[in-house]
């Protein structure tokens, strides 16, 4: 039992113990008088002249699912109440390649201060993010067992992949104004990786013979990691080393990043904006290992690289039931025709979830602009363009209402909607960027909340003001040198 244990904790922690997921557009990134909009592009212009937080500063958290629908799987009664399974319905509903993906931010510290020549912000946090992919076929042979995959030509096809990572993140940011219309800005991201995980490959093909109804199956498992424990072989079985958690697992597998954008004013009504995020790598030493497992000459049932099984007899399945020692026996035999290894790694380089992002936006009046965005959201396992429209009401220089519409491929039911308060130099700030999904997440495909406090200096500073400030600052220190 303790064996079995320790498959399931190196198979939890390969494939969800790290986790990873590039978010769609958040309300907060169109806010105006919230300094966090600096995230989804490090040249936002942020008026305050000076902000901090901490603890709840910002959280940010959601999930995506692209083609697995709770409602698809059930028929439902009057009441709404799931009184039938419907396994058919469920898997027509599905795509040839289905994901789940989820994403945690936590800000632990952040801060931002003005001076004569620009705006420096610091921020650490904590990121999570996953990604899991499966494809129909496992579903059908779920469902429908082999019967449904007859034939050379027709196997059970089943892929699966994985992309998993949780790390800190200690950032530095400088925006500046170059001119009145033209905003650049820079973040360099120094990382520490606490576990990774990515699938090489999660291949299973099985093959049913029309007649006999004889099965022959063929597989490779292949998946790289970086764990926070150490994993093992003794004696041909997996063991973990050490258990207990160690909080120097926190502090290690070093990387680096950055981020890169740019605003242009073109006239007082129109402005375009552009930004890099999460352009950079970690590198993965502690604990990292590669895992592989293939089909093995195990006896008589190995045939050119798969094994065939025929089915057991009555009296077999009989024994199996009353008899576990017989049980044990067959499994153990079954077991011989699967070869795995686990090696160590003197490490490995894995790249951020990067995203690229464009917007235009429009100005109908100093408080309502509009803006179109599109954006390139890298899952772990491919990138995924996402296009949104938002509408930013900002009044006083105090207040932030915004609604989005976010549509993807698969994914076209994403209203969102922010609020932001500042109320005597607090911020407060709630957003979603799928007002369904909080309410009914298992049938929509984006869940998600954003939340935080911050605490601001009160004192708001338009950009073309900056540009006196810094001509003032060079002036005078032309005078000092003179």
């Amino acid at each position: 039992m303790r064996q079995v244990k320790n498959y399931i904790a190196l198979a939890f922690a390969l494939l969800m113990g790290s986790s990873l997921f590039a978010q769609i557009a958040t309300p907060v990134d169109f806010m105006r008088n919230n300094p966090r909009a600096v995230f989804a592009n490090p040249a936002t212009y942020t008026a305050d002249y000076g902000y901090f937080d901490m603890g709840l500063g910002g959280i940010n958290i959601g999930a995506m699912k692209m083609g697995l629908k709770y409602d698809k799987f059930f028929q439902f009664n009057e009441q709404g109440q799931p009184v039938v399974l419907d396994l058919n319905k469920g898997i027509a509903s599905l795509r040839n390649k289905n994901y789940v993906n989820t994403f945690v931010n936590v800000d632990i510290f952040h801060c931002g201060r003005r001076t004569n020549h620009g705006f420096f912000t610091y921020t650490h946090r904590l990121r999570e993010r996953e990604s899991f992919r499966f494809n129909k076929d496992m579903m059908e042979l779920m469902a429908h067992g082999n019967a449904a995959f007859l034939g050379e030509s027709n196997p059970a096809n089943i892929e699966m992949g994985v992309a998993a990572k949780v790390f800190q993140e200690f950032d530095f940011g400088y925006q500046m104004s170059l001119t009145e219309q033209l905003n650049v800005g820079l973040r360099l991201k120094f990382l520490m990786g606490y576990a990774d995980s990515k699938s090489q490959t999660l291949n299973v093909k099985l093959f049913t013979d029309p007649e006999t109804y004889a099965l022959r199956m063929m597989g490779n498992v292949g998946i790289r990691a970086s764990l926070p424990y150490e994993f093992y072989m003794e004696d041909d079985k997996i063991k973990i080393k050490d258990r207990r958690f160690n909080p120097a697992a926190l502090f290690k597998n070093y990387g680096f990043g950055i981020d890169l954008g740019g605003e242009y004013q073109i006239d007082e009504q129109w402005g375009v904006a552009a930004a890099i995020n999460d352009l950079g790598f970690i590198r993965w030493k502690d604990h990292a290992l590669s895992f592989e497992g293939n089909l093995q000459d195990g006896g008589v049932l190995y045939e050119d690289g798969s094994v065939v099984f025929s089915g057991l007899t009555p009296q077999q399945v009989s024994a199996m039931i009353q008899d576990p020692n017989y049980f044990d026996g067959i499994t153990d035999t079954l077991v011989q025709y699967v070869r795995y290894d686990l090696a160590n790694l003197t490490g490995y380089t894995s790249g951020l979830n990067m995203n690229l992002m464009a917007r235009g936006y429009y100005d109908l009046t100093p408080e309502h602009r509009f803006t179109a965005q599109l954006m390139g959201c890298n899952f772990g396992l491919g990138m995924k363009p996402a296009l949104t429209l938002a509408y930013t009401g900002s009044f006083s220089g105090k207040y932030d209402v915004v609604a989005t519409y976010t549509m993807m491929p698969g994914s076209y039911d994403n209203l969102g909607i922010g609020l932001s308060a500042n109320l005597g130099g607090a911020l407060i700030y709630v957003a979603t960027n799928s007002i369904f999904g909080l309410f009914n997440p298992a049938n929509r495909t984006q869940t998600h909340a954003q939340f935080g406090l911050s605490f601001t200096s009160g004192e708001k500073i338009p950009r073309s003001e900056t540009i006196i400030l810094r001509d003032k600052a060079a002036e005078a220190a032309a005078e000092m040198e003179e």
